[in-house]
């Protein structure tokens, strides 16, 4: 049918309106000429309407299914963007750090050190310098809630803060071990050196420690590299100076190793190794980095599904790990149950109140809240895109004082000690590249493959309809409205048409 050809009154059903009347005409054309399969059987005037109705059932069932596979797709698309490739598994360890350490004693105070620095404060009324030292334990209720203390010894504990007019800060800070009260010796890279350059108290969820690499507000990064082998790595000679060590109650004799990326807060998420005491122990470390591409970069947070370090703001860290989102949420709900937070975690953040002994029954009785045990406590941290993680594998021997040896390094090893060698287990190590898993070709490829394995649709078929039902849709239209005005001033003039006689007489 000529889309310029005028419609003859047989054509015209005055029962429907003219935009009908012109869709319907479209939609005939459109069925015979489209390229999408079975459609011109559903307008087929050699067959009867059963048929016809079989193809139009037919065609319609085609159609829902291709849009259930395109639903499908596009759901996969959005759910799943990324996908993990090797990108090298021989990348030099050279470029990379050297995994930050951290050492922690099992105790939490010197306490040859917190004697010396309690006989010289004030003390309440018949309290021995022996009694103060008997509730030191009560630190532990900054951290767990494995016993319960009572309010007369938290009580005497403040007191003892207030006669002196100290922070709790100031407190402990006197009675800590300093880092060459525990490391007594460190070689790094095959060379003895002085544990000072190596080696910063931290603090950490075990309280104050001491750090090797680790970034943190207040120390000074050494930026140290690794190397490949065990000449190559860290080792350590750690003892207790302490006259008085033996008669701490402790959970272990040794010392607790923990390993972690560098702007990640020590804590008990931190890979945690435990270095008994007369014991030499290597730990072989493997490193893998995961990072993004551009690609991947380039995607709004919610289709990656992680986040980068500086797109997250934490109240109480500078820089977003998930470790340190956790540990934030701990900060936040100590806070908001106790109205303080231990001193550990005060990274000079803000300048909300520092938990002191009266608080620690709060923290004892909240422990389940505030480390989110319950799910109305807990907060939402989203992984992170870019990060390096450590697998660590430790073997062991009983430390032998007597072997004769050339080296340095064992010289003056006493009953006690612990001796622990931390290297980088191979040369290289592996990176892994966090890619799209499809792009917006593969998806529209996909689409595209679906709707032509179903119906036999491709782009063309697209303009084909857009074409039908825009612009000869709008000629079928306008030749519906011309037909409907020949019809009427045809009827018009049918109907007062003067007779051939009437004019005769006159």
């Amino acid at each position: 049918m000529g889309h310029d050809e005028e419609l003859t009154a047989e054509q015209i059903d005055l029962n429907i309106s003219p935009l009908s009347g012109a869709f319907g005409r479209t939609w005939n054309s459109f069925c015979a000429t489209s390229s999408i399969h079975g459609l011109k059987y559903t307008r087929d005037e050699d067959t009867n309407r059963i048929v016809r109705f079989v193809w139009i059932l037919i065609s319609l069932v085609m159609f829902i299914c291709a849009i259930i596979m395109v639903h499908t797709f596009y759901i996969d698309y959005r759910s799943n963007p990324t996908r993990m490739n090797v990108e090298n598994d021989h990348t030099p360890v050279t470029t990379i750090y050297f995994p930050p350490v951290t050492i922690c004693p099992e105790v939490l105070f010197n306490t040859q050190q917190s004697k010396a620095f309690l006989q010289t404060l004030k003390l309440p009324d018949a309290t021995q310098v022996k009694n103060i030292l008997d509730l030191l334990h009560i630190f532990h209720g900054f951290m767990v809630d494995d016993n319960r203390y009572s309010q007369a010894d938290t009580d005497l504990l403040e007191s003892v803060l207030a006669l002196n007019n100290l922070t709790i800060e100031q407190f402990v800070d006197r009675m800590l071990w300093n880092c060459n009260d525990l490391i007594h010796r460190c070689r790094y890279q095959g060379i003895i050196v002085d544990c000072s350059q190596l080696f910063q108290r931290s603090k950490t969820f075990y309280g104050h420690c001491c750090s090797f690499n680790l970034r943190q507000f207040g120390l000074n990064f050494t930026a140290r590299y690794a190397a490949g082998g065990l000449e190559n790595g860290l080792s350590l000679v750690l003892r207790y100076k302490d006259d008085s060590y033996d008669i701490l109650e402790s959970y272990s004799n040794g010392f607790k190793m923990l390993m972690q990326e560098a702007l990640t807060y020590p804590s008990a998420h931190s890979l945690i190794k435990f270095m008994p005491q007369n014991t030499e122990v290597f730990a072989a470390v493997r490193p893998e980095e995961t990072f993004c591409s551009s690609a991947v970069k380039a995607l709004p947070i919610e289709e990656r599904n992680c986040v980068f370090q500086d797109e997250v703001k934490l109240r109480y860290f500078r820089k977003y790990m998930y470790i340190n989102c956790e540990l934030n949420c701990r900060v936040t709900n100590m806070v908001k149950f106790c109205g303080c937070y231990t001193y550990f975690f005060n990274l000079n953040r803000t300048n909300e109140r520092i938990c002191s002994f009266r608080d620690v029954h709060c923290l004892v009785e909240n422990f389940d809240k505030i480390i989110t045990r319950r799910r109305q406590t807990q907060c939402k941290c989203p992984l992170i895109c870019e990060h390096i993680d450590y697998d660590v594998q430790t073997t062991s021997t009983p430390l032998e004082l007597n072997i004769p040896t050339v080296d340095p390094f064992y010289e003056g090893l006493e009953k006690d000690d612990a001796v622990v060698h931390i290297f980088m287990n191979s040369q290289i190590y592996r990176r892994v590249r966090l890619d799209l898993l499809s792009n917006m070709v593969t998806l529209v490829s996909n689409l595209g493959s679906a709707f032509s394995l179903f119906v036999g649709m491709s782009m063309l078929s697209v303009v084909e309809i857009i074409y039908y039902f825009t612009v000869v849709l709008h000629k079928n239209y306008v030749l519906e409205q011309q037909a409907r005005a020949r019809l009427k001033l045809q009827v018009f003039r049918q109907k007062f048409k003067v007779p051939k006689h009437g004019m005769q007489n006159n």
